[in-house]
């Protein structure tokens, strides 16, 4: 497996707990635009999906999703990645179903499943919880295979002198293995739906080094794990609809 690919399979998680971030944040703003209601479903729901083109410092590739909530505060979606040209990536769809409950003007909780399936037969299933406070959303998530735990914190810096810039300016950290990754992402929202970004990363990989031992004429080699972090760059262009 080339350096590459395990850049990709390291961020393919980082990527679909964003994902999950975003749509949880547009569930939010949805929830938080209506009236609350109990009991059965209410036929007022909101809808939306979405497609992005993404390139990177090391892949260049499209994305999409759908998504649907309800106005109880339940919430679905669907989305694939790495749709791409490159023979060594599998595509990817995901999915999550969770709910949400406003517990003050400025204080959401939330909580459901993610699902993320490769075509080649990978899997990765995962419960999570998190919730947004005034300008910090917080998940935390706990694999149900046996999965290390990790968490996600994303903070808008969209205040005091930065409140009404005409981009959305966020600091994202994930952590897992007591080690964090960190993202500084820009975003702007234009008219009928159009979205472009750029985020800039420090994260860690696993790349491979061969070894080479000699004795009495024989030589043999093999190839063991290093861990390494290095700085990426994305930019994406999107529309939602």
């Amino acid at each position: 497996m080339n350096e590459c690919l395990r850049i990709r399979n390291n961020q393919k998680h980082y990527f679909m707990k964003l994902i999950i971030t975003t749509l949880l944040w547009l569930s939010i703003s949805f929830c938080q635009t209506t009236k609350q209601s109990s009991g059965a479903l209410n036929p007022n729901i909101g809808m939306s999906a979405g497609t992005y083109a993404n390139a990177g410092t090391d892949k260049l590739e499209v994305d999409g999703f759908f998504e649907i909530q309800f106005i109880n505060g339940l919430y679905g979606d669907v989305w694939f990645s790495n749709l791409d040209m490159d023979s060594e990536t599998s595509l990817e769809f995901n999915s999550s179903l969770g709910w949400m409950i406003e517990i003050a003007p400025d204080l959401t909780l939330a909580g459901g499943i993610s699902n993320n399936t490769e075509l080649n037969g990978e899997s990765l299933n995962e419960l999570f919880i998190g919730g947004n406070i005034s300008l910090f959303t917080g998940l935390a998530f706990s694999g149900i295979n046996d999965t290390p735990s990790n968490f996600i914190g994303i903070f808008d810096l969209n205040f005091g002198p930065l409140k009404n810039i005409p981009v959305d300016l966020s600091v994202m950290s994930v952590t897992e293995n007591s080690a964090s990754d960190l993202f500084f992402m820009v975003k702007k929202t234009m008219t009928k739906g159009f979205i472009a970004g750029y985020t800039f990363s420090r994260e860690r990989f696993e790349s491979e080094e061969t070894r080479t031992f000699t004795k009495q004429g024989h030589t043999k080699s093999w190839t063991v794990p290093v861990p390494q972090d290095g700085f990426f760059n994305t930019i994406y262009i999107g529309v939602t609809f």
